[in-house]
């Protein structure tokens, strides 16, 4: 399963780090954002055998990959 969207994309530097409890971008200017989201979304789904992949373009968006293994 893909989520894709087309906005500003993540800077290449930051991706290693967009996992990390508590970890915000430094563009980014939501006040109440408090870093766990994509943290808690890759425990939940490596909870489930999952894995989840990102790439992006600044500029012309971010795609996560969420695969599921079958066993």
């Amino acid at each position: 399963n893909t989520v894709k969207d087309t906005g500003e994309g993540i800077p290449k530097e930051e991706l290693p780090h967009i996992f990390k409890r508590f970890y915000k971008g430094r563009r980014n200017k939501n006040v109440e954002s408090v870093g766990i989201g994509l943290a808690l979304s890759k425990s939940i789904i490596e909870a489930h055998d999952g894995m989840i992949n990102v790439e992006s373009k600044e500029g012309e968006g971010t795609l996560f990959t969420i695969t599921f293994l079958r066993n």
